[in-house]
C-alpha cells in the first residue's frame, strides 16, 4: 500500500476576548496547537482555531494575506498570537 500523501493547510488563531486572529504558516500537523487551545480553553480562555481546507498540493494552500482580508468583523491581525 502506497503511503498516504500528507494534507498541506495553515491554522487559524483566534482570541475571542481580545478579537485578535493570526494565520499560521502552512503545515501538515495541528496535533500540538490544537492540544494547547483545550489547554488554554480549560484555563479559562475563549480561544480557538480553525483551519483551511487540507491539500496534498502545497501551493493551493490559501496565503496568509488572502485569509487575513477575511476577518471576522470587529477583529484585527495580530501578528504575534499563535500557543
Amino acid at each position: 500500500m502506497p503511503a498516504r500523501k500528507p494534507r498541506y493547510f495553515r491554522v487559524i488563531y483566534y482570541d475571542r476576548d481580545k478579537c485578535t486572529c493570526n494565520i499560521s504558516g502552512i503545515t501538515c500537523d495541528d496535533t500540538a496547537v490544537t492540544a494547547r487551545t483545550c489547554q488554554l480553553q480549560q484555563q479559562g480562555r475563549n480561544v480557538n482555531i480553525s483551519t483551511t481546507d487540507p491539500e496534498t498540493d502545497k501551493s493551493r494552500v490559501p496565503s496568509a494575506e488572502s485569509l487575513l482580508r477575511q476577518l471576522p468583523d470587529g477583529y484585527t491581525h495580530d501578528p504575534e498570537l499563535s500557543w
